[in-house]
């Protein structure tokens, strides 16, 4: 795969920069509208920041759709941030994360409680946000997109330390908790645009967007520079996730060494050691290379499915963020 040096997210993102001020409006409109006591809570929560790719891609759908970032795109961005937010803090709490975004996370300054309680409030706001809009299709289906979001984190939890997980449960798991809400952002964008019938190529976009997002994501947790990435990594061996790169690497194991794998990748869960043996391991015998790979595979299913799409400066945009998935180092 090729490494050349890709721009910075932000310049990637730049078209939209007037857009995203419009969906960070109302993203703030919508979090402030509570009470005093809730509003000093928040104040604590992550602002409309990180990587914004998915209010992004809902702004990238409603201009493929309509030409134009209607307030219903806008507001249905917001909504997805707002899940969003909600779930990385609930992801920070279980899994003890110390940073995101490069600042301490909610549960690390303030406690799991006020985690648990500033999360729900904002799962509370983007599904009273939905179902105030004249049009349900956000409430009804944003509610099912949150359900797969909690089946991939729960599927995710019931295979812990287990060094035995197949490909094809990993992908499950990822699709739930990542590719859903991907897809989701690109499918709300087009329907409140007025073009539903473009929820399909951009969904499909969304997917295999999201899956090699993840794929990444999973990589650089192994061999990412935390300072970088901007939030705590290295959890994954710690928690017994067992992930693409271990999976391919074990998978490409001959027989007579596969008890031997599989007892490192055991043993990497509690001692560190160990786990920096397997990290070795993984990039010695190809194992990051190939999870390169299936990133890039995802990426150009991704690409694919914008063939679909009219030509527009909005489907080279959608192309460009998939291209900078596979290059990022954050």
């Amino acid at each position: 795969m090729s490494r050349a040096q890709s721009p910075q997210l932000p310049r990637v993102l730049a078209p939209l920069e007037a857009d995203l001020a419009c969906v960070e409006e109302r993203y703030l409109a919508i979090v402030t509208s509570v009470s005093d006591r809730t509003r000093d809570l928040l104040d604590e929560m992550p602002r409309f920041a990180g990587k914004r790719l998915r209010p992004s891609l809902a702004c990238v759908a409603g201009r493929v759709a309509c030409g134009e970032v209607t307030e219903e795109v806008a507001t249905v961005a917001a909504i997805v941030e707002l899940i969003h937010t909600a779930t990385l803090i609930h992801d920070d709490l279980i899994d003890a994360a110390e940073v995101r975004r490069k600042r301490a996370t909610l549960n690390a300054r303030f406690g799991d409680q006020f985690a648990v309680l500033v999360g729900d409030v904002l799962f509370t706001k983007a599904y009273m946000t939905a179902a105030q809009l004249e049009d349900r299709f956000a409430s009804r289906y944003l509610s099912a997109v949150v359900d797969e979001i909690l089946e991939g984190e729960i599927h995710q939890d019931l295979v812990t330390r287990d060094a035995s997980l197949e490909a094809s449960g990993y992908r499950e798991i990822i699709r739930g908790k990542t590719a859903a809400l991907y897809e989701a952002a690109l499918v709300v964008g087009a329907h409140y645009g007025g073009r539903p019938d473009l929820g399909r190529p951009l969904g499909r976009y969304g997917h295999h967007l999201g899956m090699a997002f993840q794929i990444v994501d999973d990589r650089l947790d192994l061999t990412g520079d935390e300072a970088q990435v901007g939030k705590t990594l290295g959890r994954d061996l710690g928690e017994g996730k067992t992930t693409l790169p271990v999976i391919l690497w074990r998978e490409s194991r001959p027989e007579t060494e596969r008890a031997e794998a599989l007892a490192l990748v055991e043993a990497a869960w509690d001692d560190p050691e160990a786990a920096a043996r397997l990290c070795a391991r993984l990039d010695a015998d190809g194992a990051l290379a190939a999870t390169d790979a299936a990133a890039e595979v995802e990426v150009e299913a991704a690409v694919a499915a914008l063939a679909d799409l009219p030509a527009s400066k909005e489907r080279d945009l959608l192309e460009t963020i998939a291209r900078f998935v596979l290059d990022r180092s954050w």
